[in-house]
């Protein structure tokens, strides 16, 4: 049976990207290693090649494949770095790995976009709908503020007027 889109279940459902799962469990498994891009590439083709399309594996796959398979790899661990869930340094080739990136687990990670909670406004009438829990206090404290230099600038107004003598 399909699942409306607009309901509890849909709204609070979890993402799945078996490709993102690899990953971080390739990650977080050896969180004393760091890989490259193409290392990762590597053990998902090895391991996992059918998290790709057919046209991106297999004997006839072209080299642009490889480049395909390795930007997808890369803008999943861009989302998991903006996320702080992995990190990453540049190693400069010096020694026994090649030059180039490598990304590491850094841990469960906290997106603070990502973990707002969402709550309903407890006025029907409001244009706002939903309000961001953690935002409202800041919304409150703002209002608070602007409402106290409107009133410093009405009294500072006001004297500045009286010191004119044009009240």
């Amino acid at each position: 049976m399909p699942v409306d889109t607009d309901s509890e279940e849909w709204k609070h459902a979890g993402r799945y990207d078996p490709i993102t799962v690899e990953i971080n469990s390739l990650l977080s498994n050896n969180e004393d290693q760091a890989f490259s891009i193409k290392e990762i590439e590597e053990h998902l083709l090895e391991d996992h090649q059918h998290l790709f399309p057919n046209r991106l594996v297999g004997d006839d796959a072209l080299e642009g494949a490889k480049a395909a398979r390795q930007s997808i790899i890369a803008n999943i661990l861009e989302y998991r770095y903006w996320r702080s869930e992995v990190a990453f340094k540049y190693i400069s080739g010096d020694r026994d790995s090649d030059a180039g990136l490598y990304f590491t687990w850094d841990g469960p990670g906290l997106n603070p976009i990502a973990e707002l909670d969402e709550v309903s406004d407890p006025n029907p009438d409001s244009p706002f709908g939903t309000l961001s829990s953690r935002f409202r206090q800041i919304e409150s404290d703002l209002d608070e503020e602007v409402s106290e230099l409107e009133e410093r600038l009405y009294h500072m107004e006001y004297r500045l007027r009286e010191e004119l003598d044009t009240y």
